[in-house]
Formats: C-alpha cells, structure tokens, sequence
C-alpha cells in the first residue's frame, strides 16, 4: 500500500483528499503546515509528497528545498499541487528546487487527483481494491441524514465533486443539477432544505433561477445561497433584492467556511 503525505493547511480539502486516497487503497497522511510535514516526511518515509505551497508558519518552497537537501528525504517524490498557476515552473530551480512535478488544485477533483497519483506510479505493486468503491462513495454522500437536505445547481465538476464531498462529511444529503434549468427542476419536484447555486450556468442564469425559485410556493421558502466568482455590485445587489439568504465569492471562501454558512443559516449548531 502507497503511502501519500499531503502537506495542506485547509482542513476540509485535506480531509477530501484523505477520504477519496482511503477508498482507493492508499493510505495518506495529513500535515496542516509545512513544519509538520517535515516531520511527517522523516517519520512516516510516504512513498509519494503533494505539496501545496501557500502554508502557514513554513511555505512549500521552503519545505520543498528542506526536503531535497535532506539525505532521509531528498530520494522521496513530490509533487506541489497549488492554484498558484504561475508561482512556480519544474525548471525554475530557484523556486522548485527538483519538485518532480506540478499539479493544479482548481483543475482537479479529488477524484481526478488519486488518478493522477496512480499514473504516476504507473500501477507497480499497487494493492488498489476496486470492490464496490462507487458503494463506499454513496454511503460517505449519505452517511448521516441527521442533518438538512442540499440542492446543489453547480456546473463546474471540480467545484461541484468539491463542496458535494465537504458537504457530505458534514452530515448532509446533497443533491446536484449541473444547470439552471435543471436546478429548479429538482427543487420543483422534491423537498430541499436549502439550495446552493452558481451565477453563470448553462440553461439558466443564477439570477432567472432565484427569481423563478423565489416566486414559486412550492420553493419560495427555502433559503437560496449564491456562490460566484461574480463580485460585480450589480450582481450582488440585484440577487439580494431577489431574497437571496447570503452571497459569497467561490474565491473568498474554502469549502469548510461554505459548511459553516449553511450550518448558521439553518441554525444548526
């Protein structure tokens, strides 16, 4: 069994990415900051490092650079995995250092990560067990129906897997529509407690979608949550007339602060 160390300070994406790495048969360790990595690193000897690079108290240049200067650590591949899409180049020695690789976080799902770490060791002495992981996948979306049920309108599949999974390990039942259309569609037909939904989609703008949802007495109750890269006043001010419940920028918040604003909305403690 491969053993990955992830060196990322955002706690929800961590435990994303230890989930999807557990179903498919590695077995990955966290690191919050890069001293601890550093430690993890000499301790637990992981056969593979991703790396982010923005971390607090150490960042990843330094800890790269740490790593490959080290003789118990130098041999050890490590693959920085950041949306710094331009901070750093593999033949930029200064900034990386012999990274072996350079992965951008936005471009991938957790699902799409794990594939990309299984190319890269290339299916030696893997013990990957395929037996019904689509199964587990289900039962961690659903593990607890305790919690409210979410209506997800979100057409971006990295986003989408990204906050179905954060809002999964939370405790609630989420639901995705990968348009407008189709959104209101789903919340039309079934009971949600709360809908979570992008600006710009196919089928239907976000701001057609609220004011359909908003006008219905079917959906007309149930809190909308926008969450856009569109920070322009016009939007913002026109889907609040609208009776949006909060509107916050995809850019400025992690998938654990989306958890907690659901949570305070719902009153859940």
């Amino acid at each position: 069994m491969k053993k990955i160390l992830i060196i990322e300070d955002d706690e929800s994406i961590a435990d994303m990415y230890e989930m999807k790495f557990k179903l498919s048969g590695f077995d990955p360790v966290i690191a919050e900051d890069g001293e601890r990595g550093l430690e993890l690193a000499k301790s637990e000897k992981p056969d593979l490092i991703l790396l982010d690079l923005v971390l607090p108290h150490m960042d990843g240049y330094t800890v790269l650079k740490i790593l490959k200067g080290d003789e118990d650590t130098k041999n050890i591949k490590v693959y920085i995995i950041s949306n710094l899409g331009q901070g750093c180049k593999i033949q930029d020695k200064d900034l990386c250092a012999g990274a072996d690789g350079y992965l951008v976080k936005s471009n991938l799902t957790p699902s799409q990560l794990v594939s990309t770490v299984q190319e890269i060791f290339n299916g030696k002495t893997m013990e990957i067990k395929k037996t019904d992981l689509k199964t587990k996948d289900k039962q961690e979306e659903i593990k607890s129906e305790s919690l409210a049920r979410v209506l997800l309108i979100e057409d971006e599949e990295v986003l989408a897997e990204m906050y179905q999974l954060a809002l999964g390990k939370a405790g609630f039942r989420v639901d995705l529509a990968r348009n407008g259309a189709w959104g209101v569609k789903l919340a039309n037909g079934e009971k949600f407690d709360i809908i979570i939904l992008d600006m710009l989609m196919p089928a239907m703008h976000g701001h057609e979608a609220i004011e359909k949802l908003k006008t219905d007495d079917r959906t007309k109750e149930i809190p909308v949550v926008v969450l856009s890269n569109s920070a322009q006043d016009e939007d913002i001010d026109k889907a609040k007339r609208l009776g949006v419940a909060a509107y916050l920028l995809k850019a400025h918040v992690t998938p654990s602060k989306v958890v907690g604003e659901i949570k305070k909305i719902l009153k859940i403690i």
